[in-house]
């Protein structure tokens, strides 16, 4: 059976590596092989690329693995893990600026590898649905409400696609700013166009590629380049002559994809 994914496990105690090692490959991962450092985890990294890596932080050599999740963060586009014995907030937050999928830290006198399997799985199906958003251009949409499409003529148009690169937002409004149809969004391009669809806005927001972001209650924005003017104060987002405010409950989300997509050094 092919493993369901290749794990860089980056860990100095060799009793615990090989506990671990064990447990992922029981549960069909591929797992690298004994990695206890800084420089061989790149060595591992450069025989077979991992799709996801876990990493302790106190590691063999003077590089942590707070320097390894910085690397992988910023050259390799690996996914990673803490698991790890610190529990200091400062370290947390060290943690945090490496921009991690997930801080996990080692229970006593046992790791909890039911929570690991499961924090494993969640990171893999969000970087999947990633990749498999990428590879779709656009959204087929409705032309108007579907009550009103039967009314049409037998030979017109009523679903057409929309490149994401053209889609500027998907609302709960129309463009004067009143409320849909119950279960409808609105899908607005750069040209002001509207399409639609009979969804909610919770159920597409998980269908979307990484680009888009919901910022509040009735809208998800595009945050690629092409479209996105900039950020003002970090609560709202420009797009042409209209601002977008960025709710509290949303705003982790939109931080996770703008660091997704851009680089930034701070």
């Amino acid at each position: 059976m092919k493993p369901k994914a290749h794990i860089l496990l980056v860990e100095d105690k060799a009793m615990l590596y090989k506990r671990l090692a064990m447990f992922l490959k029981e549960e069909n991962y591929s797992v690298s092989s004994y990695t206890p450092s800084y420089d061989s985890a790149l060595e591992a990294i450069h025989k077979k690329k991992p799709d996801i890596a876990l990493l302790d932080i106190d590691l063999e050599g003077t590089k942590t693995g707070l320097d390894l999740g910085e690397t992988l963060s910023s050259k390799y586009s690996i996914p990673f893990i803490y698991v790890t014995d610190y529990q200091d907030d400062e370290t947390f937050h060290k943690g945090l600026a490496t921009k991690h999928e997930h801080f996990m830290v080692k229970t006593k006198p046992h790791l909890d590898t039911k929570e690991l399997l499961r924090t494993i799985q969640t990171v893999l199906s969000r970087c999947n649905e990633a990749k498999d958003g990428e590879t779709k251009n656009s959204l087929f949409c409705y032309t108007g409400y579907i009550s009103d499409l039967k009314q049409q003529a037998k030979d017109a148009v009523s679903e057409v696609p929309v490149p994401y690169q053209e889609i500027v937002k998907l609302t709960t409004k129309n463009a004067s700013g009143e409320k849909l149809k119950p279960n409808y969004v609105r899908v607005e391009t750069h040209n002001k166009k509207s399409y639609y669809l009979p969804v909610s806005l919770t159920e597409i927001a998980t269908q979307l590629p990484l680009p888009f972001a919901r910022v509040n209650e009735s809208e998800i924005v595009n945050l690629s380049e092409d479209i996105l003017d900039g950020r003002i104060n970090g609560t709202r987002l420009k797009i042409g002559k209209t601002v977008y405010h960025i709710s509290k409950t949303y705003k982790a989300e939109v931080e996770n994809r703008i660091r997704l997509l851009y680089h930034k050094l701070r």
